[in-house]
């Protein structure tokens, strides 16, 4: 079982290795939550996986810390009409448009198989969703962007054992 990444013609960072990745990951999943959708790169694969339903939370306002340059776009028009033109044809998607750190208060403690993370890149919001998603995850917390989000960094301070899978910058916690 292989998610046919060539065809996701949606823009965005993840290469094919880490969208089948996503995919593979989904297909054993009833619920999932993504944090981060952008145009619905991502949300696609996990869309497309998951039997189950996939919130995929995000304000589509961009990275407070990119607006000046990748996400500038989304200073100047509404990003989630892009998404859902991507992706809203999935009967299992839920999008939920707030900020992550307002949507966590959402859901119960290990009441999603899989929390994805690919939100903004600071330090402190990379700490403040890993930490406040961690909990709501029964089976997998995972994300995108290890170097470029500060997830090494969090790991460090927090003492979380949070690895990198070396397929593209896919992370994963480790549960000891």
């Amino acid at each position: 079982m292989t998610y046919d990444a060539s065809s996701n013609l949606i823009e965005g960072w993840m290469d094919n290795k880490e969208l089948d990745w996503l995919y593979k990951q989904a297909t054993g999943f009833d619920s999932i939550v993504e944090i981060g959708s952008w145009k619905g790169r991502s949300s696609h694969a996990l869309l497309s996986g998951c039997k189950g339903t996939v919130h995929c939370v995000d304000e589509f306002k961009g990275s407070e810390e990119q607006t000046t340059d990748v996400h500038l776009e989304a200073t100047k028009r509404d990003i989630s009409v892009d998404f859902f033109e991507n992706v809203g044809m999935f009967k299992n998607l839920n999008q939920i448009r707030m900020d992550s750190r307002d949507a966590f208060e959402l859901f119960a403690d290990d009441s999603v198989d899989m929390v994805f993370i690919d939100g903004s890149h600071t330090f402190e919001n990379v700490k403040a969703d890993i930490l406040n998603w961690m909990p709501k995850a029964k089976k997998l917390l995972c994300g995108h962007d290890y170097i470029q989000s500060s997830v090494y960094a969090v790991a460090s301070v927090t003492g979380l054992n949070l690895i990198p899978l070396n397929i593209g910058s896919l992370w994963v916690l480790k549960k000891e």
